[in-house]
């Protein structure tokens, strides 16, 4: 896991080194989104990573499948399928789109919520995010009910929780300790 990880984060960071020095970092961003999609389909993973089909068979299926994907995305891609690491993909596109937040100086937020959050609030959550951290922020949003009420944010490694669940758990911890 670790040696997939180290790999993703080498190919995403040549990626993002070729598509900003090509002024061309959106255009890498949509045709690796798009690998990453069409490589999500079972069926087309399981023919990637099988060892028995040959790489010149994995290639005209993958150039086939993702029609109108850049040159240089598409060689990257099938760079690490012919290199045997067609499982690190997923991870080495996330890592791009990380590198190119961080490039235009926006954090990417994971905000839990018992309920969804309506146009407003959401809006209202990006402000309040963007005076706790000075930058632009990208939420990802995700509905848990066993919060019960209230929002759980998580910015790179810092977390704030304002939900009734750790509002609970903190009163718990205080009671348990006397």
């Amino acid at each position: 896991m670790a040696r997939r990880d180290t790999a993703a984060r080498r190919y995403a960071e040549a990626a993002f080194e070729l598509g900003r020095d090509a002024g061309d970092l959106d255009a890498w961003q949509r045709d690796l989104d798009a690998l990453a999609t069409a490589l999500g389909d079972p069926e087309l993973r399981a023919l990637v990573e099988h060892p028995a089909v040959a790489y010149a068979d994995k290639e005209r299926v993958l150039r086939r499948v993702v029609d109108g994907v850049g040159e240089q995305p598409l060689a990257l891609v099938l760079l690490m399928v012919r290199r045997g690491r067609p499982g690190a993909i997923e991870s080495m596109v996330a890592r791009f789109a990380e590198l190119v937040r961080r490039e235009r100086g926006i954090a990417l937020a994971y905000v839990r919520t018992a309920l969804p959050l309506e146009d407003e609030q959401r809006k209202d959550v990006m402000a309040r995010l963007r005076e706790l951290t000075g930058e632009k922020i990208e939420i990802n949003e995700v509905v848990d009910e066993s919060l019960i009420g209230g929002i759980a944010v998580q910015i790179g490694d810092r977390l704030y929780d304002a939900s009734v669940r750790g509002r609970l758990e903190r009163l718990r911890a205080r009671l348990t300790a006397v």
